[in-house]
């Protein structure tokens, strides 16, 4: 599996998805549990496009679509389902989650692989399908380079026409997150996070990722 923790740096946006994520999947010995949300990614930009994943224990399933479709393997992708979980970035962003910029922290911890975003486990789930809202997260990089992510999770969030809350940070908080010599809920209560918006959701994500943060650091 080593060779598919991080896809090469000269492959596409379109191609990370499509391809290289279902052959990283195969290749893996770790599977999500049957109950697994589905996620639909929307990346802005060229080279962008909407996709549904759907991960099983056989396979992990991609499907390019402009609408939800109503048969087949992601006929339960549904925005109104509390278990669906929808990303929206740019194409330049999303890739900086796999590739180094001078201007950008290192987004995803050393440790970290594309397994540990594709399978979680029961307990990260259960977690995730309280949370119902849409949140956006922005960090200022260097040179008035910005970076941004925006997801939805539950009825609530799939039916939003814009975030509920903002969380903003800079680049040194990031990369002490990253690194995890500093915890997310520690710096949410330093005022290191900035927090427009509705905070109790805020709350719920950074358990979520507080909980996902220890598992790597154990």
């Amino acid at each position: 599996m080593s060779g598919w923790r991080r896809p090469p740096a000269d492959v596409s946006a379109h191609q990370i998805i499509e391809s290289w994520l279902p052959r990283a999947f195969a290749a893996a010995s770790r599977r999500p549990p049957p109950d697994s949300p589905s996620v639909r990614v929307t990346l802005s930009g060229p080279g962008g496009g909407t996709w549904d994943l759907c991960a099983s224990e056989e396979a992990l399933l991609v499907k390019p679509c402009e609408s939800r479709p109503r048969h087949g393997p992601f006929s339960h992708v549904n925005p109104d389902n509390d278990r669906d979980v929808w990303i929206r970035q740019s194409v330049a962003d999303f890739l900086a989650l796999f590739r180094e910029e001078p201007d950008l922290p290192a987004l995803l911890p050393p440790d970290t692989d594309v397994m540990d975003l594709l399978c979680v486990d029961e307990g990260k789930i259960s977690l995730l399908a309280q949370i119902d809202g849409r949140i956006s997260v922005e960090i200022q990089g260097r040179r008035r380079r910005r970076w941004a992510l925006d997801v939805a999770f539950g009825p609530s969030g799939m039916r939003a026409g814009r975030p509920r809350s903002t969380v903003r940070v800079d680049s040194r908080t990031c990369e002490e997150l990253s690194s995890g010599t500093l915890a997310v809920l520690q710096a949410l209560l330093a005022g290191r996070l900035q927090v427009e918006g509705d905070r109790a959701l805020v709350m719920q994500v950074v358990m979520l990722v507080g909980a996902v943060r220890r598992d790597h650091t154990r």
